[in-house]
């Protein structure tokens, strides 16, 4: 049976983690999970404890507490989530809690945002990337403004480094998935006029429009593009209802390659790269 444990971080420095540790552990690469803006990771936590056991895979969910991190989701943010997470990876090899591999991500909702936009920032930081309900994106287009798009120059170094990181960061596995019930606008759904003009009005319609933006790009990017896009019928914008009804879990945390090539390089590097 998985184990469940939860670490204490370090307040606007490293962010506390449940770590879910298998019964029989692989050498697969770590699995990330990263939360939403209501921050249920507990029961997160114990929704995934049976994919740990399944897939021999170490998860970790890290806690961007509100008072540290409010705006967690935007990764680049004024509180620097990437760089907390960065961090919390490099204690967590060096205690012998991960292996060097480099892990996969997934992230629900509010964590789609932040997991898309570190992936953009950390290409070489993560291997595949699943995306689930995210209430806005950032599109790899660099005709519209950041944060909605990756040009203009209000994004500063941040637009720079994804604009230079586009082909890298869609070289790899991403799936898209949402709830096919996840059509309300809620009070976290993002309803800017430029966004609605964008995106459209509901987590599906976005997700539908992001997904096709990027398999544009990477085709654009001479890639052969390995993006999906699944809508989960019978789901809301719940975790634990997208797990029941839609099997989320599965794709959340799928069964781990082994790859001992998969490295990383140094933690000094990746925070130069967004310095």
């Amino acid at each position: 049976m998985a184990q469940i444990h939860y670490q204490r971080g370090t307040p606007g420095v490293l962010p506390a983690t449940w770590l879910i540790r298998p019964d029989m552990a692989s050498r697969a690469a770590a699995l990330v999970a990263i939360h939403g803006l209501n921050r249920e990771t507990e029961a997160m936590a114990e929704l995934l404890a049976a994919r740990a056991d399944a897939t021999g895979r170490t998860i970790v969910l890290p806690v961007f507490d509100g008072a540290c991190w409010p705006r967690f989701q935007r990764a680049a943010c004024a509180q620097r989530s990437d760089w907390a997470l960065l961090g919390l990876l490099q204690v967590l090899r060096d205690a012998g809690r991960i292996g060097p591999a480099v892990p996969d991500l997934s992230g629900f909702s509010g964590g789609a945002q932040f997991a898309h936009r570190f992936a953009w920032l950390y290409p070489g930081r993560v291997g595949r990337l699943c995306l689930v309900a995210p209430g806005w994106w950032t599109f790899p287009d660099a005709r519209g403004s950041y944060p909605y798009a990756i040009g203009g120059s209000e994004g500063g170094t941040t637009a720079f480094h994804m604009r230079a990181n586009v082909a890298r960061f869609l070289d790899r596995d991403i799936h898209v998935t949402v709830g096919a019930l996840d059509v309300g606008q809620d009070k976290n759904l993002r309803q800017d006029p430029e966004v609605v003009a964008q995106q459209g009005t509901n987590r599906v319609t976005r997700a539908r429009a992001w997904t096709a933006a990027a398999i544009r790009a990477a085709r654009k990017a001479n890639l052969r593009p390995r993006i999906t896009f699944r809508l989960m019928e019978d789901c809301t914008h719940s975790f634990a209802d997208c797990v029941a009804n839609g099997r989320l879990d599965r794709t959340f945390v799928p069964d781990g390659a082994i790859d001992p090539e998969r490295q990383i390089g140094s933690l000094q590097t990746q925070l130069v790269e967004v310095a």
